[in-house]
């Protein structure tokens, strides 16, 4: 059997889209997220997919990657179907993938995945370590919500000083180019927490089709221990309500301390996400 591959930038056309959402519907796991699928059809959003079709039509193996904060920062990940694993195509679906970052010009580069153990061992065959995990979380929208007197959740308006003196304490100063595109980039919206006028915590909020993404998700360290970060995210829960969003969803770092925090405020572990370098990048 002959299996043919091919590159497409997003946004994919309609077919390919239909085509890699029925391949997606044949495994027990979602993979929804690992593989940007809220961002197939996005014009806005950098990224493209290697797709393996089979001589007969077939979509045997489907790869994508997508520069998530506008940075040239790639994450990417492949799926195969279980018909095909034997046939060497994850790796030909992973080097359609380095070409595809190369043409780029990608500055870095991570590959994600569910973590399994044949996912591992197959990152491990392409010389790739494993940097770090996040537990992919997820909490139902909340139909009204009560923040503590003398608080308020509103959208940024141009304190930027106060802004980034917060993140980079929270954070380090890496955070600083990330929140400069969340900042200029029309469909990210950054909110802050604010007590009697002082702010006390920021969050962007990322609408991706149904559901709602809090990212740079930070309390004031001085201010942490005091409520401040559960009553955002129960604001977060009920603005995904007011926008008809159907879930929020959030990434954490498996050893973060915050953990705490999202199961106070209802949210639950969906997947565990490991996240990959080449080993020369890792060392």
């Amino acid at each position: 059997m002959n299996i043919s591959l091919s590159i497409e930038s997003f946004p994919l056309d309609g077919k390919t889209v239909q085509d890699a959402s029925d391949f997606l519907a044949l495994f027990q796991t979602d993979y929804s997220q690992v593989l940007h699928r809220p961002l197939w059809q996005n014009p806005e959003a950098r990224g493209f997919a290697v797709l393996a079709y089979t001589d007969d039509g077939k979509l045997a193996g489907f790869a994508s990657s997508a520069d998530i904060v506008g940075l040239h920062h790639y994450e990417w990940s492949v799926l195969v179907h279980t018909d095909y694993r034997r046939m060497s195509l994850g790796t030909a679906l992973a080097e359609g993938i380095e070409h595809g970052h190369s043409q780029r010009q990608a500055e870095s580069v991570l590959a994600a995945s569910i973590e399994t153990p044949e996912a591992a061992q197959f990152l491990e065959s392409l010389s790739y370590r494993l940097d770090f995990k996040e537990i992919l979380m997820a909490a139902e929208p909340m139909e009204e919500v009560a923040l503590p007197k003398n608080l308020e959740v509103r959208p940024y308006n141009g304190e930027r000083e106060e802004l980034e003196t917060l993140l980079e304490a929270a954070f380090d100063e890496g955070i600083l180019s990330v929140i400069s595109h969340n900042i200029e980039s029309p469909d990210r919206n950054v909110w802050v927490m604010a007590r009697d006028g002082k702010m006390v915590a920021a969050a962007t909020l990322l609408e991706e089709g149904a559901d709602l993404w809090v990212t740079a998700f930070a309390v004031d360290p001085k201010q942490q221990g005091k409520g401040y970060g559960k009553a955002f995210l129960l604001w977060c829960r009920h603005h995904a309500f007011a926008v008809g969003k159907r879930k929020v969803l959030l990434d954490v770092e498996t050893e973060n301390d915050a953990l705490k925090v999202y199961g106070k405020s209802g949210f639950h572990a969906v997947d565990t996400v490991a996240y990959w370098k080449k080993a020369a990048e890792a060392a």
